[in-house]
């Protein structure tokens, strides 16, 4: 019940300015800003990242518009990416994709669960270590106690 009380979702807003820019917005919906979440614009013709920066502090970038046709992936860590189709330039894209390639549009999902699971690694190892690290408090303190008992 509590974790319903703490749910929120990404939210990202793409804008063109129609002077070959887009003005990329992001913020989560309980309306705190998304600072530092990572904007790649990725070419959907070569797969490489053809932009990559973090949002400043008022969450907004204006970015110029490739001349390929691209995504717009909005990266704020695990489970809050979010991917776009890109806003085609005043004169069009130079580069076009032959056929719409959908297995593009999924990677960057892909890369989230990458992060998701490394993630989950390092939870685990630090549960492990505070685990043992009570566990080794807790005989030390009675060995300690057990030491001013015979002294008594």
């Amino acid at each position: 019940m509590h974790s319903s009380l703490y749910a929120h979702s990404l939210l990202m807003n793409i804008f063109d300015n129609e002077d070959n820019t887009i003005t990329v917005m992001a913020e989560f919906s309980t309306g705190e800003k998304a600072a530092g979440a990572l904007i790649r614009l990725e070419s959907l013709v070569t797969g490489e990242v053809l932009y990559q920066k973090r949002l400043p502090l008022e969450s907004e970038l204006t970015i110029i518009i490739p001349k390929e046709e691209y995504q717009v992936v909005l990266d704020a860590g695990p489970g809050h990416t979010i991917v776009k189709e890109g806003i085609a330039p005043l004169e069009g894209f130079l580069k076009k994709v032959k056929a719409k390639n959908t297995a593009k549009l999924s990677q960057a999902q892909k890369t989230n669960n990458q992060w998701s699971a490394l993630t989950t690694l390092f939870f685990v190892i630090c549960i492990i270590l505070f685990l043992m690290t009570i566990y080794w408090s807790n005989r030390n303190t009675n060995r300690i106690l057990k030491q001013l008992k015979a002294e008594i």
